[in-house]
This record gives structure tokens, sequence and C-alpha cells, in this order.
């Protein structure tokens, strides 16, 4: 019979630990922890600003976009959104929506949204890096790329993170 020695269950803790997401405290169903390095999927939901998932907003979009989501040395919060498959040759906007917020007002140059664009490229990939200060009293960020419409204000295209990132 084998005994495990300290070192050995120090090594068992280790590994059986690191694969496991942490889990922020605000709002343990909603949000994860994130690094530039872990990757944020978007799907074709459309959410309301607060993040609530508004289920009878039909999405025709085929994209395939992913993105990393976390702050920097300076303080900034940043998103980087790669994306396959998409419309060739157009342009995407991308938002980062910080939390906690009300469900309305999540527009670019609403008070703790950071935007930019993302240009695909013939073949429909594409890939920028959207990058603002942190939101006094924020303590997640989520991200939104869609394609505006020109006849409606519910966008043509939408991609929403799956989970709020704590920052």
């Amino acid at each position: 019979m084998s005994k495990l020695t300290p070192a050995a269950v120090a090594a068992l803790v280790l590994t059986t630990s690191l694969g496991a997401p942490a889990m922020a405290s605000a709002s343990p169903a909603t949000m994860q922890t994130a690094s530039m390095s872990s990757a944020m999927p978007l799907s074709g939901k459309w959410r309301a600003c607060d993040f609530t998932d508004l289920k009878w907003v039909p999405n025709p979009g085929y994209a395939r976009p992913v993105a990393h989501v976390g702050t920097d040395t300076a303080g900034n919060v940043m998103a980087t959104v790669d994306i396959a498959t998409a419309r060739p040759n157009t342009r995407y906007d991308v938002r980062i929506v910080q939390t906690p917020r009300p469900s309305s007002g999540c527009a670019a140059g609403a008070p703790g949204v950071v935007s930019g664009g993302l240009q695909t490229d013939a073949a429909g990939g594409g890939s920028t890096t959207v990058v603002g200060p942190v939101a006094t009293g924020a303590t997640g960020a989520w991200v939104i790329v869609d394609l505006p419409s020109g006849s409606s204000q519910t966008p043509t295209e939408f991609y929403t993170s799956e989970f709020i990132a704590a920052i």
C-alpha cells in the first residue's frame, strides 16, 4: 500500500484546481474571471444593457466571433475580438459594456461603454482590439459585435458574450 506524501497531496490539489474557472461573487450565474489569455465565446443572442437575454429577437447571422477580455497594466479594459465566417469586406461595430449598469443605455459613447470597429477581409475573417478606461465602480465587462441595420434599431447581425468577465 502506498502513502501520499505532503508533496504528492500538494501536487494533486494544484493539478485539480488549475482547470476550474474562478467565479466572481457579484453574480455567480453570469460572471467569470477572464484574462487576455482566456477566450470568451460570443453567440447570436441579443442582450439588454444589463446582460438580460432578449429571446424574441432573431439573428440570421452565421459568423463565429471570440473575444479575449481583461485589463492592462495601465488600468484599461480591453477586448481582442477575432471573427471568422462573417460577411466579407464588412465593418462590424464592437462594444465593451462594463457592469453593473441599467438595462438601457449601452450605445457607443455611453458611460462605461468602449467602442470600436472590426473590418472583415474578403474571406469574412477579421480581428480588432478595443481599449478604454475602466468605469468607476465597474466589476465586469462583456462584448457586443453587431452589424447595424439601415432600416431598424435592431442590428442586421449581432453576437454577444456568453458570460460577464470580471475586471
